[in-house]
């Protein structure tokens, strides 16, 4: 505050002046005196005077009678009595000064330009509160932020959903090339399939499927082998060891049918179990034999060990590879399906069962992650000579043809199959967990034929009393069918189901 007269001085001793004022504007003009008791009720008990303050004050003599103009309004004291000794007593206080109510002055100050605005807003409202959105607006942020927000979105848009769309743009004109369509997606996806397609030795496998949206499942989820891909945990015993061994047949007069130590024995005898003949048909193609097709037994080829050497052998047929074209189908609600443009006689090799071998452990992992989950199971054990009570069954080898495999992968089930799978051993009969998967026709098989095998192979073929609620329908439509499947159930060759 400006001002003030210092207490204890002079003949302001005692007096209390207080000036509110804190800058002068001569400009401005005085508020009127109703407006500030109706708007400011607070100060209606303190007097109000204009701010007339001088900037500096002197003290007032006790022997004047007559004071300046500036302090008129400000009430004389007498001086008090001076003590009667010089030097008063220092351990009795001194008592306070005094002060009455009317020994104060206050000095209210002009209000500025931007208070007489807000005094004039403040005349026209007949209610003025804090909640007065003309006088106390809030919706300020809320607006400015309203202005720089992004848009928002009129709803999810599912993606899947929406067909893919290719327009023609003026720059593809500009360089002569075709506009990207549906067709020309496809033609894609059958080129990159074409293309691992071409990498199978033997004659022709073309698909035939139309959806664009299958074809991809098929051309980029699948890798065709010509050989089994060995993973971790399996060693195979080289085809050069000492452990391999063949038949003691002549290289000019090839092997004898009934005499090949290659063969297997009969059950408590020492007659030979023949696999093959020349086929009745076509005299040049050697198929299975329909007694053997109908019997439970493994076909050991012909080695490399072997003193016939394999060239003149009529026990080479496997190693030889597949003779028939194949064609990969779309069957509709039954997926991918596989049939032949050309005949299959009885009795023919058809193809091998291809895949990742992996151990038993592995094997066991991959299938509790689709256990319940009722999608297809391809995998194969090779148990032909592991037994219920044998120890070695941790030592058992397993395929998998989920990602990689042959055209045979896509062979459907049927209660009623015209193809059978057979355990075939060829360049190594040392290895037992080791060999071949082989699929040949029960039957003659017209072209365009669906080729269809059991995937419960040693199931009896009768309708069960009671379907499992947890297996998969059977769709393959036979008189006879068992109606249920076991997806998850991992297939086999030997004693084990």
């Amino acid at each position: 505050m400006a001002g003030r007269v210092p207490l204890g001085s002079g003949a302001n001793q005692n007096r209390v002046f207080i000036d509110l004022t804190d800058e002068t504007e001569p400009g401005d003009s005085e508020v009127p005196k109703n407006l500030v008791q109706g708007k400011f009720p607070f100060v209606t008990a303190l007097a109000y005077r204009s701010p007339t303050v001088p900037l500096k004050r002197k003290s007032l003599d006790v022997s004047e009678e007559t004071s300046d103009s500036s302090s008129s309004d400000v009430r004389k004291f007498p001086r008090r009595a001076p003590l009667p000794h010089a030097h008063p007593d220092p351990s009795t206080p001194s008592p306070p000064p005094s002060l009455r109510p009317s020994q104060i002055s206050v000095v209210i100050p002009s209000p500025t330009s931007k208070q007489k605005r807000d005094f004039a807003i403040a005349q026209g409202v007949s209610d003025v509160n804090g909640m007065d959105i003309n006088i106390f607006p809030t919706t300020d942020e809320e607006e400015r932020v309203a202005k720089a927000a992004y848009p928002t979105t009129q709803g999810r848009v599912d993606r899947r959903s929406i067909p893919l769309s290719f327009k023609s743009s003026s720059a593809l004109n500009v360089l002569n090339l075709t506009p990207p369509s549906e067709t020309n997606h496809r033609s894609k996806l059958l080129q990159t399939l074409d293309e691992k397609l071409k990498r199978i030795n033997g004659p022709t496998v073309i698909p035939s499927v139309d959806s664009p949206k299958r074809l991809a499942k098929l051309a980029d989820n699948f890798e065709f082998i010509n050989s089994y891909q060995y993973r971790a945990g399996v060693e195979r015993i080289p085809d050069d060891s000492d452990f391999n061994i063949g038949c003691a047949c002549s290289a000019i007069d090839g092997c004898d049918r009934f005499e090949c130590d290659c063969l297997s024995k009969e059950e408590d005898s020492e007659d030979r179990i023949v696999p093959y003949q020349i086929c009745e048909t076509n005299p040049r193609l050697i198929v299975a034999t329909k007694s053997f097709l109908k019997r439970k037994a493994i076909i050991y080829e012909c080695n490399s060990r072997c003193g016939c050497g394999g060239k003149r052998c009529w026990n080479h047929v496997v190693q030889k590879g597949r003779t028939v074209r194949l064609e990969i189908f779309d069957t509709g609600a039954r997926g991918f399906g596989l049939r032949s443009p050309d005949l299959i006689h009885g009795g023919q090799f058809i193809d091998l069962y291809l895949g990742e071998v992996i151990t038993k452990a592995e094997a066991d992992e991959r299938e509790n992650l689709t256990d319940g989950s009722h999608t297809q199971s391809y995998l194969f054990s090779l148990d032909w000579y592991v037994k219920d009570d044998d120890d070695e069954e941790e030592n058992m080898k397993v395929i998998d043809g989920r990602k990689f495999g042959s055209a045979t992968r896509f062979m459907n089930h049927s209660c009623n199959p015209n193809c059978k799978i057979v355990p075939v051993c060829t360049t190594n009969h040392a290895d037992q967990y080791l060999y071949n998967l082989a699929f040949f026709a029960y039957r003659d098989i017209s072209p365009g034929t669906e080729l269809t095998f059991d995937y419960n192979q040693g199931e009896e073929n009768t309708t069960p009393q009671k379907i499992d609620p947890e297996a998969v329908q059977c769709l393959c439509g036979e008189v006879k069918c068992r109606g249920q499947l076991w997806p998850n159930k991992r297939k086999g060759q030997g004693s084990k189901p």
